[in-house]
């Protein structure tokens, strides 16, 4: 079975059922391993509004709104209490296999990444937990992605060399998503709020990058 990074929307922090729909979907990508990314959802928002007032320095807001991840991480780990809130890729990794899913801190985690020797993750409010989830997916070479969202997922299509998903569908994923991911690992959506079972393919690997694991969903 695949390894995969779920990326949680934040939008989806306000359902109160949230544990159980996660667990519906967890047990339809019946993974070895589930990384968890969530997304900052209105602690992101506050960030966004103090950028407004403040006129804050780009690394300064980017770094604040990954503060609000980490934030919403505890939140999650405490709505999941069967999975373990890691700080690194190490603790992640050696997870025992009852302790199959793990939900990341990203600030350190990221720190950590950003240690000179990969193209680092671009910086600003283009570059949200879609693409921080899509950076880790493809940095830790896990088999796949997949985006837990609030919404039906958007059509997948060839897009023109000038055009990016962004230019198709605005409020499906962040502007840096597509040139982070590029095709290196295959992209499943999951609407949590309408059919949390139910797991699809939305963009395949590329040719040169499909990972020798699929996800049966």
């Amino acid at each position: 079975m695949p390894t995969v990074v779920v990326k949680v929307g934040g939008s989806l922090l306000t359902l109160p059922d949230l544990g159980d729909r996660l667990r519906k979907m967890f047990q339809a990508i019946a993974a070895d391993r589930i990384f968890v990314v969530c997304g900052g959802g209105q602690a992101a928002g506050l960030v966004r509004n103090w950028d407004l007032i403040h006129r804050l320095d780009e690394e300064v807001s980017h770094w604040l709104a990954i503060d609000s991840m980490n934030l919403t991480g505890m939140l999650l780990a405490g709505i999941l209490p069967e999975a373990a809130l890691v700080s690194n890729r190490r603790s992640a990794e050696s997870m025992g296999p009852r302790q199959k899913i793990s939900i990341l801190a990203p600030r350190s985690i990221l720190e950590e990444m950003h240690d000179g020797t990969r193209e680092p993750l671009p910086i600003g409010w283009d570059c949200t937990s879609d693409s921080i989830a899509g950076w880790i997916a493809t940095q830790w070479k896990v088999d796949l992605l997949v985006l837990a969202k609030s919404v039906d997922m958007p059509p997948a299509v060839k897009l023109p060399e000038d055009l990016t998903l962004e230019d198709l569908t605005p409020a499906a994923v962040d502007p840096c998503f597509d040139s982070v991911v590029a095709g290196q690992r295959p992209v499943y959506w999951c609407n949590v709020r309408k059919s949390p079972e139910e797991v699809v393919l939305w963009h395949p690997a590329s040719a040169i990058n499909e990972p020798s694991s699929n996800m049966h969903s």
